[in-house]
């Protein structure tokens, strides 16, 4: 057993993803995305995004060696265009007749897992890897057993709090329970969110695919409800204590002058404790997710910290603000390099030999025909 041990110790070996990309060169791409856009009306923004992830999985690697992005803008546009029409049919529907409104509302909500593998689907696909393609597989019926329930009380939760207008109007017996049932629809929808959120990712990751590989997740649904009690947990406590301090002061006030402060402390309290708790969040969520990941025995690491999130954070904030959005690609290329640098993959035996045992594979199995269905709408 011991030799068993030693030789699996021997055959695995960390690489750690690299990222080249720099600020200046990305600063030339995003102005003329921007200035782009904004003269068609925002139709150029399919091939901005185009532009924008080809920069970045360009300057992403792996054992040196670049990921690729392969989307044609054109595919990116239908389905914006689509997601566009359905959103201004549901507005002006409902600015005619609520019912119908809700009805159309309803419809779009049974499309959304659909929407959510072909959107999959197209960002997988269009990923590739010393010219290997990730994939994922379209098991539609299996996409709607993983959203119905949430999907159901989101529905019922999303039409019932749209008729708190007419509270007023309806008699006291119906508030009340109009009330109580949205009440109870919000709660649990915050209970069963870690539950959702676990299923949703597990669905996502066991279905794509690197080549032929297939991707397994180990994470659990205890992991997720820990995270979260402990992010709900901890806004209490942080929330709380800022509560007490401004309730203090403001009891203790002897002037008008002291009294005046109290809503720039108030902000001078929350905005960094909002920052820390979203820093704190994002980097636990990150880990948790790609740290569980493993394709074909590969295994993920992500190894992203709290306190140097916070950093990048305000240190970005601050500078969008006060350039007034110009450094905002120096700030998403600062981020970017972060989270890259942190994140690697112990390779069992020989990374040259998996990819070439994928590229063949994949050779011989051809492009599936479905690819003309697949779109992103941004899930």
């Amino acid at each position: 057993m011991d030799n068993i041990h030693t030789e699996n110790e021997t055959n695995t070996n960390n690489q750690p993803f690299e990222f080249t990309g720099k600020a200046l060169e990305y600063f030339a791409i995003w102005i003329v995305n921007v200035a782009l856009t904004i003269l068609t009306l925002g139709i150029y923004s399919a091939w901005a995004k185009v532009r924008t992830n080809q920069y970045f999985y360009g300057n992403t690697l792996l054992d040196g060696a670049a990921f690729r992005y392969t989307a044609r803008p054109i595919q990116i546009l239908k389905g914006r265009i689509i997601a566009f029409i359905l959103f201004v049919l549901y507005y002006f529907a409902s600015m005619a007749n609520p019912v119908v409104g809700g009805i159309i509302f309803l419809f779009i909500l049974l499309l959304i897992p659909a929407f959510v593998v072909m959107s999959m689907a197209f960002r997988l696909r269009n990923s590739m890897y010393r010219n290997v393609r990730f994939n994922f597989d379209k098991k539609f019926a299996q996409a709607y057993k993983v959203f119905f329930i949430p999907l159901l009380f989101a529905g019922g939760y999303l039409l019932l709090a749209s008729q708190i207008n007419h509270l007023q109007t309806a008699d006291t017996e119906t508030s009340t329970m109009l009330g109580i049932t949205i009440a109870v629809l919000l709660l649990g929808i915050i209970l069963m969110f870690p539950w959702w959120e676990y299923i949703v990712t597990r669905f996502k990751v066991v279905h794509a695919k690197y080549g032929d590989a297939d991707f397994s997740f180990s994470a659990t649904m205890k992991n997720y409800y820990g995270m979260y009690i402990k992010a709900y947990l901890l806004s209490i406590v942080i929330f709380g204590v800022i509560g007490a301090l401004v309730a203090t002061l403001m009891h203790t006030a002897t002037s008008d002058a002291v009294s005046s402060i109290v809503p720039f402390l108030i902000f001078i309290l929350i905005f960094p404790a909002y920052l820390w708790l979203f820093a704190y969040f994002q980097t636990k969520r990150t880990n948790l997710i790609f740290g569980n990941l493993d394709i074909a025995g590969h295994k993920v690491r992500s190894e992203l910290k709290t306190g140097y999130m916070l950093y990048l954070y305000v240190t970005n904030t601050l500078a969008i603000v006060f350039t007034l959005g110009l450094l905002m690609p120096w700030a998403k290329i600062r981020t970017a390099r972060y989270r890259i640098s942190v994140t690697s993959i112990d390779v069992v035996g020989d990374l040259s030999q998996f990819v070439t045992t994928q590229e063949q594979q994949q050779s011989a199995m051809g492009e599936e025909i479905g690819e003309m269905f697949d779109m992103d709408l941004g899930f």
